[in-house]
């Protein structure tokens, strides 16, 4: 009994190891689900509407699920990797082909979801979007395509399906129609998005190179991947300001610009020597870079709705 107690006690860590459910990702994706239908929410008291719940849910999901085919592609690069060793000993207990399999599954329940809230609704953004974010994800780690090896390819669509594609969903299940000031704001997230996905493969450059992948660390080299990245977020926040001053007004889009600008500073403070290469590591990454992130991720969602 206490032995088959103890696997299943495995077996729900490994599940939570390859999902990245540890903090701050949680948080994270679910502010990323929230962003397009805060921003259309004239009141709190319309998120919590069945069809937005549900289409924050089909949001949701897939940002979690692809964590699972992720893990399932990448066992070799992650054993490599300092502070990913975890997540591929958990992939290699649970196995390749079941992981694919939970990813697909989970991916198909929110595809229903989103299609249940498009038919309800009337409004077929919703389902679109979600159903353009799993093929992105497959695309970004399957092959032949493999995304993931695809240099700048790489955070462009990572980014695509982490902000830009859940925000139009979910804005769609608040309201209809998109109005002009959608289009700067989101498209910036999805510029800092890509920022910050080029940010985060840093870590993993010597581990893809290994096996093969050639994300843009790899192929351009990490002092200009961080270039790319900066110069990415940048831009974002251009873009997010005039979005959000189109939207909210002057004062919100200060504020909301400099919470997101504090990512951009850490990156202008990195000196590419070899002891900042030393502390490009996904745990600590994770645990310091990631938390102020997500204070400013946690911020836009409260912004519009205050």
């Amino acid at each position: 009994m206490s032995l088959t107690a103890g696997r299943r006690g495995r077996t729900v860590r490994d599940l939570c190891r390859v999902h990245r459910l540890e903090f701050p990702f949680p948080v994270a994706y679910l502010c990323h689900a929230l962003w397009g239908a805060c921003f259309a929410a004239g009141a709190p008291r319309q998120l919590v509407q069945p069809a937005v719940l549900l289409a924050v849910l089909a949001n949701l999901i897939p940002l979690i699920a692809q964590n699972v085919l992720n893990a399932a592609m990448d066992i070799s690069a992650d054993a490599r990797t300092p502070g990913k060793t975890g997540v591929a000993r958990a992939a290699r207990r649970i196995g390749r082909t079941r992981l694919i399999v939970i990813a697909s599954a989970e991916m198909a329940v929110a595809l229903l979801l989103a299609v249940g809230v498009s038919l309800h609704l009337g409004r077929p953004l919703v389902a679109a979007a979600v159903a353009a974010g799993i093929l992105v994800e497959y695309l970004y780690n399957l092959e032949p395509v493999r995304l993931k090896k695809r240099g700048l390819a790489n955070p462009v669509s990572l980014g695509l399906h982490f902000s830009l594609l859940p925000c139009l969903s979910t804005f769609a299940a608040v309201r209809p129609g998109l109005p002009g000031w959608v289009w700067p704001l989101f498209l910036g997230l999805w510029l800092l998005l890509i920022g910050r996905t080029l940010w985060w493969s840093l870590p993993d450059a010597a581990a893809d190179r290994a096996a093969g992948l050639a994300p843009p660390a790899v192929r351009h080299g990490v002092s200009r991947a961080l270039t790319l990245a900066t110069g990415a977020t940048a831009t974002a926040l251009g873009l997010i300001a005039w979005g959000l001053s189109w939207a909210l007004g002057p004062l919100s889009a200060a504020i909301g610009t400099a919470a997101c600008g504090v990512f951009l500073i850490g990156k202008l403070r990195l000196r590419l020597t070899g002891a900042a290469l030393d502390a490009l590591h996904e745990t600590r990454m994770r645990r310091h870079t990631l938390a102020y992130v997500v204070g400013a991720d946690a911020l836009l969602v409260l912004l519009p709705l205050v």
